[in-house]
């Protein structure tokens, strides 16, 4: 029998993926406006996807208690859409011609503003006193989806809660130590071991080992690193970040390296199961922590 807490974080990638893939469904082609039964076609279209969208999303804010008042303005945010996409306002609009319509869809569903981004690396941090308190106003689906996704994988109390396969901690009550959580198989013990073997400047590492899915959040490496893992056949898309970037010019040399600031860097990269276990250790050894810190004006 599945442990509780693997088939909450299981269920959680599985509505994440849903909704991702409803919010790029709903962006408008130029097919959906050849006739007046495309254009009634695709207003059917989003308004189906929007239900599918906040049953989903409710489902994720529900099952991991997030803060009520985000929740609230989630579901003032939905019942606006539905009721504007129900509307003759909506059919007016499609009328209008798509690229009006596309900047509807753009401005209050699909796209991600950089100053919400931002908040959002700055304030949901793991092993943070203030956690969430800085999050600026979403102000559309895929801002809230950010939102929820992040809220998750930067809380270490939700690590905490998943069955433990191996750990190097004497005393379960010890704080430090380095777990491998969720499902047992050959790549997680695999991962677990060479972690261990590589002596990581990190007095705690949680990997969250799943059947498509790897979680990893690593203590004091950027403060709280963050390693994301999808496996599909034999590749592996791996996505990490980290909240406080120590030394841009080491942080310059990871692999995958896409947003290095002087606050906060973000990298993502494409590598396969055989080297998945060899290019997260390298990837871990190489994120700059706090003896490795420059002047840079920025701490916790």
């Amino acid at each position: 029998m599945m442990n509780d807490g693997i088939k909450k974080i299981e269920d959680f990638f599985k509505y994440d993926l849903k909704v991702k893939e409803l919010l790029n469904d709903v962006i408008p082609k130029q097919i959906d406006f050849y006739d007046n039964e495309s254009k009634v076609k695709y207003a059917d279209k989003v308004l189906g996807s929007l239900k599918k969208i906040e049953l989903f999303m409710n489902k994720m804010f529900l099952s991991y208690e997030m803060p009520k008042y985000m929740l609230m303005q989630f579901v003032n945010k939905m019942d606006e859409l539905n009721d504007y996409v129900s509307s003759k306002n909506f059919y007016k609009l499609l009328n209008d011609g798509y690229d009006d319509t596309l900047k509807y869809i753009h401005n209050n569903i699909g796209n991600m503003r950089v100053e919400f981004v931002d908040s959002v690396q700055k304030s949901l941090i793991g092993y943070y006193g203030f956690f969430g308190e800085e999050v600026i106003k979403p102000i559309t689906i895929n801002e809230f989806l950010h939102y929820v996704h992040s809220y998750v994988i930067n809380n270490e109390n939700f690590y905490s809660k998943i069955e433990m396969v191996r750990t190097t901690k004497e005393d379960e009550k010890d704080w430090k130590g380095i777990n491998l959580r969720g499902v047992s198989n050959d790549l997680g013990n695999k991962l677990f071991e060479e972690i261990v073997a590589s002596n990581m400047d990190s007095d705690c590492i949680d990997i969250i080992n799943l059947d498509k899915n790897i979680l990893i959040m690593a203590r004091d490496l950027g403060h709280a690193a963050v390693i994301e893992v999808e496996l599909e056949k034999e590749d592996a898309f791996v996505k990490y970040h980290f909240p406080k970037n120590n030394n841009k010019e080491m942080t310059s040399k990871l692999k995958g390296i896409n947003v290095n600031r002087d606050e906060f860097a973000i990298g993502n990269f494409q590598t396969t199961k055989e080297n998945i276990v060899e290019d997260l250790c390298s990837l871990m050894k190489g994120i700059p922590t706090d003896m490795d810190r420059v002047d840079i004006g920025f701490h916790f």
